[in-house]
């Protein structure tokens, strides 16, 4: 992608209010801006995939990603193209510190967050560019609701919106805080608490798409992690390979059908995810027992 014309972004939209937060669906393209601001921003990736330019360099970005970006930074999220087919949808959530200065909380913790992490961002130290924040699964529903309120009292603007908009900011600062001091230690660690994270994640999305064909390349850079490591948690946490925890779901689910239709056993196996007849009735008999054909007759 081309490195696009820069903007400056000095004003927020609502008078006497340092706070924005929007809802980006990327849907007119020629509408997005590689821009500078003299504000904090704060965005989180809530779907789909697509690239942000950030200082000159392109770099892919997927759901479940969040990004600090500091004031006077060059910087723009693209779809990874005009249509946006991957579905990129981000919240862009831009403020000033001095929005929070004033609540009547004694939480010092915010002044370490907007002074030193904020500004310095939260891997100051490291030169690569990477997320501030990748989030597993079982973290982001808290990070979208979050951003769902915040997006939904900024627009409604009814009675006492910036008072809480000013407490749910306060909240969201302190998770991040929390999510990132869990990885720092998560990463001193034996990496236990990451498993425990991790592996339902991994077994949610095996749940999801065992219909379809998976390898542990492709799981593995879902969840951003090498085959080896993935595979060695993997086993650690469940007992099983994936290649055969997966066969396991699709059993599961064929025993399921075998039993509640008539649909034939070839077409069966085909729609739980085996490409090879012969592969499904010897994975089948190795995990139930019996052939599909037996376990159907005493199912009916």
């Amino acid at each position: 992608m081309s490195i696009p014309n820069l903007t400056s972004q000095k004003m927020f939209p609502l008078q006497n209010l340092p706070f924005y937060i929007g809802k980006y669906y990327h849907s007119d393209f020629s509408a997005l801006t590689y821009h500078t601001h003299d504000f904090i921003e704060i965005v989180y990736v809530c779907d789909g995939r697509g690239y942000h330019v950030y200082d000159g360099m392109t770099y892919p970005v997927t759901k479940g990603e969040l990004y600090i970006i500091n004031s006077g930074v060059p910087h723009c999220f693209y779809p990874t193209d005009e249509l946006n087919s991957e579905h990129l949808v981000v919240y862009n959530l831009s403020f000033l510190p001095q929005f929070i200065d004033g609540i009547n909380i004694d939480l010092p913790i915010l002044t370490e967050l907007t002074d030193i992490m904020l500004y310095k961002s939260l891997y100051a130290e490291e030169i690569i560019y990477t997320p501030d924040l990748k989030l597993p699964g079982s973290m982001r529903p808290e990070i979208e609701q979050l951003y769902e309120k915040m997006y939904l009292e900024f627009t409604s603007q009814s009675i006492n919106y910036r008072e809480i908009l000013r407490l749910l900011l306060c909240e969201l600062l302190l998770k991040i805080h929390r999510f990132y001091k869990l990885g720092k230690e998560t990463s001193e660690n034996d990496g236990s608490a990451f498993r425990h994270q991790l592996i339902p994640d991994c077994i949610a999305y095996l749940k999801e798409n065992y219909a379809q064909k998976i390898t542990i390349e492709e799981l593995s850079g879902t969840f951003f992690l090498s085959k080896s490591y993935l595979s060695s948690l993997f086993k650690k946490a469940t007992g099983y390979g994936v290649v055969e925890y997966l066969q396991h779901i699709r059993v599961e689910k064929a025993c399921e059908l075998l039993a509640t239709t008539n649909l034939p056993i070839t077409q069966i196996s085909e729609q739980v995810g085996f490409g090879d007849y012969r592969f499904f009735n010897k994975s089948f008999k190795k995990i139930t027992g019996v052939t599909a054909h037996e376990y159907r007759k005493k199912h009916i």
